[in-house]
């Protein structure tokens, strides 16, 4: 089977992959109403797990229909993110959605240490770590070639300096709580109530519509 072109984009520093053909105006309600999300849970809290609740909830107060959510926690050593996520997500992603997952991956693992990109991931990484801890969280979201958003918020931890190569690298663990460590929410965007509210979103992230999003180059684009 022939398979979809990705394109990936950093909200405040997490991850947004978009699989298959999307418009340019249905990427920029997903990137604006995401970042809103994320905006909004950080004025929150800084600790991921406690603000989850705020970020989704956020997400269905700006349109989002949330079909499914779940979580769990699962058993990793010396996993990559990529290891994890494609554990988690269950039957939420096709095979053909994993292999562009894992492109994007490698393609965001690559980056030049120098990158704009490159340090945005590493600064959002280490802003979710823990105080004396050697643990971090991600969250990364997933958009298909049929519109369904698969949002991940995944928790780990490692020996290793945070940086890119967690993506492709086996250097994750577990934290060994027995804690829940994975969330996921299944979801779709409302357009009739979006474009209700995308005014007063776009007024509410002002100039952070700019500064906030970054599109990485796919360089087989």
């Amino acid at each position: 089977m022939e398979t979809s072109a990705f394109d990936s984009y950093l909200v405040s520093g997490n991850i947004t992959i978009f699989v298959g053909s999307h418009t340019d105006n249905y990427k920029k309600d997903i990137l604006a109403s995401s970042l809103l999300a994320e905006l909004v849970a950080g004025q929150q809290s800084n600790d991921r797990i406690a603000s989850w609740p705020t970020y989704t909830d956020t997400l269905k107060k700006v349109g989002w229909i949330l079909n499914s959510r779940s979580s769990q926690r699962i058993e990793f050593i010396n996993s990559s993110l990529f290891d994890v996520i494609d554990e988690s997500v269950g039957s939420a992603l096709s095979q053909d959605n994993r292999k562009e997952l894992a492109n994007a991956f490698s393609q965001i693992a690559a980056l030049s240490n120098d990158s704009p990109a490159y340090k945005e991931i590493v600064e959002k990484l280490q802003k979710n770590a823990k105080a004396n801890t050697a643990s971090s969280a991600a969250l990364l979201t997933i958009v298909r070639n049929d519109k369904t958003v698969v949002t991940l918020q995944v928790t780990f931890e490692t020996a290793e300096a945070l940086a890119t190569n967690i993506l492709n690298l086996p250097v994750l663990n577990a934290i060994t709580d027995r804690k829940t460590n994975v969330w996921m929410v299944c979801s779709a965007l409302d357009a009739r109530h979006y474009n209700d509210v995308r005014s007063e979103v776009l007024k509410k992230l002002g100039r952070k519509i700019e500064t906030e999003i970054l599109h990485i180059q796919n360089p087989q684009q």
